[in-house]
């Protein structure tokens, strides 16, 4: 190796500690208590927003009247919470058989988030409101607009159920039977299948009588 490729280490600087952190140190504790600052604001915000979670959680597990519901849906809007407090509103207002009140906040729900994974509930309910009332072709039309739509969908048995039980006060018996038959076919988990059985069991039942009943009355 020849003299000009050699390296002398002393022609090099050495890093001398106290020199760097004299010139660097400021720069360096502000950048890590500026780093420190934000993590603490993330973490505290983080934090807040659980805490109002389990806030809203538990007023919504206590809430059992229609004020206490529609507080909460003024409280913490745009959130899970909310949503759910707007179809238990909804439900409550079914049940009291108030329908334009139910189907109001129904509608308003769909308006807001049609996307949400609970807008079977409130289709369902849209639907429930019509069959109560009476509309049962309008009712049938919702129910069958519902598994048309998502078919897979945790309300579909329900909505068949819905459309045999129309088909039924329509006067058409089959086409209810029919649906009853495809429920009780699909529904391996039961939820819907007992009432499936039931409600075919007594419309075979009534059949029967209605054709043994002519059989008596002829000539």
């Amino acid at each position: 190796m020849t003299e000009t490729n050699k390296i002398s280490f002393s022609e090099f600087e050495q890093f001398e500690p106290d020199v760097f952190w004299q010139h660097h140190g400021r720069k360096i504790l502000w950048a890590t208590a500026a780093a420190l600052a934000v993590g603490l604001i993330a973490y505290m915000w983080q934090q807040q927003r659980l805490q109002e979670a389990e806030t809203a959680s538990s007023r919504l597990v206590q809430a059992n009247d229609a004020p206490s519901l529609q507080q909460i849906i003024q409280a913490y809007p745009d959130t899970e919470v909310a949503a759910a407090a707007m179809i238990r509103l909804a439900d409550m207002y079914f049940r009291e058989g108030r329908y334009p009140d139910a189907a109001n906040v129904y509608q308003g729900f769909l308006q807001k988030d049609p996307g949400h994974f609970l807008i079977d509930a409130a289709n369902l309910g849209l639907a429930a409101i019509q069959e109560s009332a009476g509309n049962y072709t309008d009712a049938r039309s919702l129910y069958s607009k519902l598994i048309t739509t998502n078919p897979n969908g945790y309300g579909t048995m329900e909505a068949k159920l819905g459309m045999a039980r129309c088909a039924e006060l329509l006067g058409q018996p089959t086409e209810a039977q029919q649906i009853y038959n495809e429920v009780m076919a699909a529904d391996q988990s039961g939820a819907w299948q007992g009432e499936a059985i039931f409600r075919w069991t007594i419309l075979n039942r009534a059949q029967a009588q209605t054709a043994q009943s002519k059989q008596l009355i002829k000539p």
